[in-house]
């Protein structure tokens, strides 16, 4: 796992600070508060966790959990709040995110260094499908989330490649909302959009 990927929706943390309000048995009392360092997953879709490509201070988080020890089927059939993330610790086993229970935290507690796993392409479509099923009970197509995503998938690996040439990793965004003569004087991120990843790393390439 590279430092200089960029967080992104579903990356796996390990040692965070999750926060738990559980009841103190009279609806009249405050609850007590319960903190445990666990795993967890980032839920945020990534134009929501970043402000002109910097974290947003608060982020939302779900806690990762040993999926054999849920109950679930086989097939996961009624899993319908847990995203799987198989093989998550080499170690075989599958654990899943469990989309009912989530905390905002402070993003220092999200580091580079805390994290476990960053999903693939496929896996991200995957993620956002099961957080769509824990919301609507809608079962959507995987085609159409990974064709939507593209752009968004080609923006975070463009911001991987800038940083790894040593750029500031801040300064990505406000690059990539250049009106560039190349697109017409359309924006370089308007030309990601329209699916001119290719045309857009070549330019970058030749900047950095």
């Amino acid at each position: 796992m590279t430092a200089h990927r960029p967080l992104f929706q579903g990356d796996v943390f390990r040692d965070v600070p999750f926060t738990k309000a559980r009841s103190a048995g009279n609806p009249d009392r405050d609850p007590n508060v319960v903190i445990e360092r666990r795993m967890v997953a980032l839920l945020g879709y990534p134009c929501d966790i970043y402000n002109d490509g910097r974290l947003v201070k608060v982020q939302t988080v779900a806690p990762v959990v040993d999926a054999t020890k849920m109950g679930i089927p086989p097939d996961w059939d009624g899993a319908f709040t847990l995203a799987p993330l198989p093989d998550l610790l080499g170690d075989g086993n599958t654990y899943a995110v469990d989309l009912r229970t989530a905390a905002n935290i402070d993003a220092s507690y999200l580091t580079t260094d805390r994290r476990v796993r960053a999903l693939s392409e496929d896996g991200w479509a995957l993620f956002r499908q099961r957080t769509i099923l824990c919301d609507t009970r809608a079962m959507i197509e995987l085609a159409p989330l990974r064709d939507f995503g593209s752009p968004l998938w080609a923006e975070i690996e463009l911001w991987q490649e800038w940083n790894e040439a040593g750029q500031d990793p801040a300064a990505f965004q406000p690059w990539l909302d250049t009106h560039d003569p190349h697109f017409g004087g359309f924006t370089r991120r308007s030309a990601l959009e329209r699916r001119l990843s290719g045309q857009v790393r070549n330019l970058m390439r030749l900047a950095l």
